[in-house]
């Protein structure tokens, strides 16, 4: 039986989710013996030679070099801080409280793509954005305490740094390949930029 490309999507999609919550389980057990930056560098180390293998099947080495530095150099910033503060926040966070804060984020990229990105936000999308703040608010059951802790601002600073580095990251796209992006990105992580 063929998948379509649409199941195929949904399927690499929940594979790379599957993925991603088991790299933050392992990003929470190693917060809790090292520091963070050095569990930023660490999942830039394991992701490195990953990274490299794709760049070189794809036969995009060339367009390596011919980058916007700046832009690269900002999200390389950004991702190790994001990573650094989400370690930070794991140290004092439970797994849940910590993804419920992040789930900030996409709230955050939808705000900045407005005008960084100049894209146009309907009454709809504003009613949207309200509704998402108004879902993080109740995952984080206001009564607690963890809501003003410093592992939440951790969380939260790491969550609007993703954002940014999710608005840059589309603004290189214009231009840039994307083994461009992923390779920049990982070798600034793995080297704490």
């Amino acid at each position: 039986m063929q998948l379509s490309d649409n199941s195929r999507g949904i399927l690499a999609m929940v594979a790379a989710v599957g993925f991603f919550s088991l790299m933050d389980a392992l990003m929470k057990l190693l917060a809790a013996s090292y520091p963070p930056m050095q569990v930023a560098a660490m999942r830039g180390m394991a992701s490195l030679p990953l990274v490299c293998c794709y760049v070189l099947w794809q036969r995009e080495t060339a367009s390596l070099l011919w980058v916007r530095w700046p832009l690269h150099l900002m999200r390389g910033i950004m991702g190790v801080v994001m990573l650094s503060l989400f370690a930070y926040g794991l140290q004092t966070l439970t797994l849940t409280d910590a993804y419920a804060i992040s789930f900030i984020a996409p709230l955050l990229i939808t705000l900045l793509a407005i005008p960084f990105l100049n894209e146009k936000a309907t009454p709809t999308h504003w009613l949207c954005l309200c509704g998402g703040l108004v879902g993080v608010w109740i995952a984080m059951k206001p009564s607690g305490a963890v809501m003003f802790s410093t592992g939440a601002l951790a969380i939260l600073g790491a969550s609007v740094c993703y954002a940014g580095s999710a608005v840059t990251g589309r603004v290189l796209s214009r231009t840039d390949t994307s083994s461009s992006l992923v390779f920049w990105m990982t070798l600034l992580m793995a080297t704490g930029a």
